[in-house]
């Protein structure tokens, strides 16, 4: 067996955590499965599988290989769609991460006609707060939302988000509406951890060092916390659109500036753009405008 054999064979068990399913999946012996596994550990020198009679599963250098072959399994499955003449329309698997409140309130919502339109491409959405390297998650692109994306990522801005400062109205009657930016110091302020909003609000010319007395890295819980008026929260705009509609929350300092960043697609620079991707991309700068987003 070649070693692209051993390397589809290896990942279907993994996969599967059985030799016997890896087999019925590839439609082929157990034996065969079990042989190439072993002659592709063999030719590597290092021990992929633990195997037991209850299971099997990747041992430490197994799941550090497994990643690397998923993303060439993915990329040859591309590939092969795309060069048969017969295929008319991109297809495959495209993973994407996006921030979890944003995938949830912006990139869901589009994906019906997304996918209604290329029937041949499968979304897996991997959801964080924190952005996940791209290379190491097996990502195809992922999404972005910072004031300056990394240099090192190949990056399409397709929107523009603020972060503004926002309260609900009962914490604002019982707390008073905070006149000068320094008067956020007197206030109850709700942080999000993976931001420098944490610890440093800007607004307007004023730099001001302040101690979050709810700090939360996840995105919901800054907005459930404003909702519950437990203190003016620094959030981007898109995460509370509605609810200032709604007249939930109120946004103080709308007179003031306040930073502003991107929104981003980026891609890791050494893997080739497949036109799924691109075509996904389009898609979604198109939504966000159509949701109001500016540009």
């Amino acid at each position: 067996m070649d070693s692209f054999a051993g390397i589809e064979a290896f990942a279907a068990v993994v996969e599967r955590s059985s030799f016997t399913a890896a087999a019925a999946a590839l439609q082929t012996a157990k034996s065969s499965v079990s042989e190439t596994v072993r002659a592709l550990e063999d030719r590597m020198g290092v021990r992929l599988l633990e195997r037991t009679t209850r299971r099997v599963r990747p041992t430490e250098a197994g799941a550090a290989f497994y990643r690397h072959c998923r993303r060439l399994l993915d990329e040859l499955a591309s590939a092969r769609s795309e060069a048969q003449a017969a295929q008319k329309q991109p297809a495959g698997r495209l993973r994407i991460g996006a921030p979890d409140a944003f995938a949830e309130r912006y990139v869901v919502p589009g994906l019906g006609t997304f996918l209604a339109r290329y029937p041949t491409i499968d979304v897996e959405l991997v959801e964080a707060a924190a952005a996940a390297d791209l290379v190491e998650h097996g990502l195809d692109l992922a999404i972005r939302i910072v004031e300056k994306p990394e240099p090192r990522l190949v990056v399409r801005r397709i929107a523009t988000q603020r972060i503004i400062i926002v309260a609900s109205p009962g914490y604002l009657a019982a707390a008073g509406t905070p006149g000068k930016p320094r008067d956020v110091q007197h206030h109850r302020l709700v942080g999000f951890t993976p931001l420098a909003w944490r610890d440093t609000w800007r607004i307007g010319k004023e730099t001001i060092a302040v101690q979050p007395r709810v700090l939360t890295n996840n995105t919901e819980s800054v907005r459930a916390a404003a909702l519950a008026g437990l203190g003016l929260a620094a959030v981007p705009e898109w995460l509370v659109a509605d609810a200032l509609v709604a007249g939930q929350l109120t946004r103080v300092f709308a007179d003031h500036e306040t930073p502003s960043g991107g929104i981003y697609a980026v891609y890791p620079t050494n893997r080739l753009l497949a036109s799924r991707v691109r075509l996904f991309v389009d898609h979604l700068a198109r939504d966000l405008r159509q949701r109001g987003l500016p540009r």
